[in-house]
């Protein structure tokens, strides 16, 4: 570690609120790169420089202040981190005065200098893993050997395991963010809050504002059911602490092409339950089915398929819309169909023939079903479009 001005002027900072005495944090080259008195800031301190040398404490008495330029009466001794001196703090004074006090500073700055690196080398670790995710579900650009180099190199991430993506997708969390509490560390506290409810993950992070990505492990998550019973409590969970979140999860696979594919599907999800939230309690992947297949044909292919049954579609009242469904919810079952919408079977025959009048399909022959079944998950997903 090297002491330089940026580490060293908010240590003195703090020590200037609680003591009166000068106080001179001095680098590995003798300079003095913090000080409580603001004149001294720049100048070559002899006494650090012997104190570097000959690797032991100098006191400097009012009889040998012209041994040592720079200097004034007063206690410096070594800074140590790591079993290796990186500097110097000096503490201006008579010497008799200063003994103990001088050696409380000191213990004071190494610790204070410990906690600032172990925070920089979280921060680095931090932007590591916030840089390695970003590439991973980039949209357009995935460099697979790249992405597993660096995850091997950088983060000491082993890729060969089994993981489920868990995105979390929060709403508006700037709603939560003050003056005093700036978003940045609103997404530090909820991943904290995370990492509490889920302590095994593989990884997690940021990727944007509204979305975290994390690593489960199949390890803690073995079968879909335990990765959706999982992915639920945390959203209970932030959602208790007044949080709006969504959670979807994909399936299980290996390596960072595996990670990313399980991310897309993760994705998928999320986008499902915007655009069907009669579902949003569907959060694995796997329990969207045909609507998850659906969504893979591409655009273009969708709307050639709709152009031959809109204005037949169109025709369809809301609650002829409601009746399909039902019926679709409850694979086909008349009975269970009419006592859902709390009609009569009669009444039910009724607008399935009107349907079929409609359109031309008969949502009571299976192949006529699926079809309707498709033109109204596309109708949906195309809504935006």
């Amino acid at each position: 570690m090297h002491i330089t001005e940026e580490l060293a002027y908010p240590i003195i900072s703090k020590l200037k609120t609680i003591v009166s005495t000068n106080i001179n944090i001095m680098n590995e080259s003798g300079v003095i790169v913090a000080s409580t008195d603001s004149t001294r800031m720049n100048q070559v301190h002899e006494g650090a420089l012997y104190v570097l040398k000959q690797k032991r404490p100098l006191i400097i008495s009012e009889h040998d202040l012209g041994k040592y330029h720079g200097s004034k009466e007063g206690i410096n001794l070594p800074i140590e981190f790591l079993g290796e001196m990186i500097g110097v703090v000096g503490v201006t004074g008579s010497p008799h005065e200063l003994d103990q006090f001088v050696k409380i500073v000191k213990i004071t700055v190494e610790v204070m200098l410990q906690q600032v690196h172990f925070h920089n080398q979280l921060q680095h670790q931090k932007t590591l893993m916030d840089n390695w995710l970003l590439d991973l579900v980039h949209p357009h650009y995935f460099d697979e050997r790249k992405n597993e180099a660096f995850a091997h190199h950088y983060l000491h991430l082993e890729t060969s395991q089994n993981v489920h993506i868990l995105l979390v997708q929060f709403d508006d969390l700037s709603a939560h963010s003050t003056t005093n509490l700036p978003l940045p560390m609103v997404k530090e506290e909820l991943l904290r809050r995370m990492k509490l409810q889920l302590p095994k993950v593989h990884f997690q992070s940021f990727i944007t504002d509204s979305h975290c990505v994390i690593g489960i492990p199949s390890s803690i998550c073995p079968s879909e059911e335990e990765a959706i019973i999982l992915a639920k409590r945390l959203q209970h969970h932030l959602q208790e602490k007044h949080v709006k979140v969504k959670a979807a999860v994909g399936n299980v696979y290996s390596g960072v092409s595996g990670y990313r594919k399980s991310y897309l599907e993760a994705h998928n999800s999320l986008e499902l339950q915007e655009r069907f939230p009669q579902f949003t309690d569907y959060i694995h992947i796997q329990e969207w089915g045909i609507m998850d297949f659906i969504k893979q044909i591409p655009i273009d292919v969708r709307k050639e398929f709709m152009h031959r049954y809109n204005e037949r579609i169109l025709q369809l009242s809301t609650t002829l819309r409601h009746t399909l469904q039902r019926l679709f919810d409850c694979q086909l079952n008349m009975k269970e169909t009419a006592n859902s919408l709390h009609i009569h079977r009669n009444t039910l025959l009724y607008r399935l023939e009107s349907v079929e009048e409609l359109t031309g399909l008969n949502p009571r022959q299976f192949d006529d079903a699926i079809l309707l079944r498709f033109i109204l998950i596309i109708q949906e997903m195309n809504k935006e479009l």
